[in-house]
């Protein structure tokens, strides 16, 4: 309870002095995940966004904003005609990761979806290392190699100078100047930037979710996998359906 009030206090001042920030640039980057570990031909991608300054930033799923910007917007018209809204989300984006980073200074928060809520969790930078004397260049940019261990993966991650920002997506931050490429060991999880802009677009958090640590937020997601809507009525085969998909997507960045 200490730990949840406490990160509840971090959540609330990092939101609070993270008020009317704009990025100074914007990277996009093409995330490939594969959703099985024992099928890495069963891939999918997704185009993420990373906007920043020097003290705060925002990663997110391109199509998940594009999503609810729609749906914003239908529900604007259909309050200024008086009219019920008719939302057809088979027509709009459908993202694929629904999970947000903020991070506000030192503060970096996680929130995603389990079920239908959302619960946010305060996590940490890995430890680096950057002693390697390995170059090579992405989309114009001259990239050093360091390594790390995140979640009992080793990563390798691609860095530049020439943008010094200790910035990357997810939770991948920390070096001395942005993140250009990172890619797990056994490659089930890999971030490739493919442009680079300068932007002024507005950072702060896209949901509010439920305030949770770490670990309350991985024992909730392992209990949704093996009992997906506990108390709602539900056919057998359809409730054994959704546990075996829910097993097959074994591959997570939190383990």
């Amino acid at each position: 309870m200490k730990q949840n009030l406490l990160l509840l206090a971090l959540l609330i001042t990092g939101l609070m002095s993270g008020q009317n920030e704009f990025s100074d640039l914007e990277v996009k980057y093409i995330y490939f995940t594969s959703k099985d570990t024992t099928n890495l031909e069963d891939k999918m991608s997704e185009v993420m966004v990373l906007d920043f300054n020097s003290k705060t930033s925002l990663y997110y799923s391109e199509a998940f904003l594009q999503r609810r910007k729609a749906i914003e917007t239908q529900l604007t018209i259909a309050k200024s005609s008086g009219q019920i809204a008719d939302i057809d989300v088979r027509k709009m984006p459908k993202p694929k990761i629904d999970y947000s980073v903020y991070r506000n200074n030192e503060g970096i928060f996680v929130t995603s979806r389990i079920g239908n809520d959302y619960y946010t969790f305060q996590g940490n930078t890995p430890e680096w290392k950057t002693n390697y004397v390995d170059e090579k260049i992405i989309i114009g940019y001259k990239c050093k190699k360091a390594t790390a261990i995140f979640n009992k993966r080793q990563y390798t991650a691609w860095y530049t100078k020439e943008i010094p920002f200790s910035e990357g997506p997810y939770r991948f931050k920390g070096l001395p100047g942005l993140i250009l490429e990172i890619e797990d060991i056994n490659e089930f999880d890999k971030f490739i930037a493919v442009s680079i802009e300068k932007k002024k677009i507005e950072i702060s958090p896209l949901q509010n979710g439920i305030v949770v640590n770490r670990s309350e937020y991985l024992k909730k997601r392992e209990e949704f996998k093996s009992n997906p809507y506990p108390g709602r009525a539900m056919d057998l085969n359809k409730r054994n359906q959704l546990e075996s998909i829910n097993r097959k997507f074994n591959n997570t960045l939190e383990r």
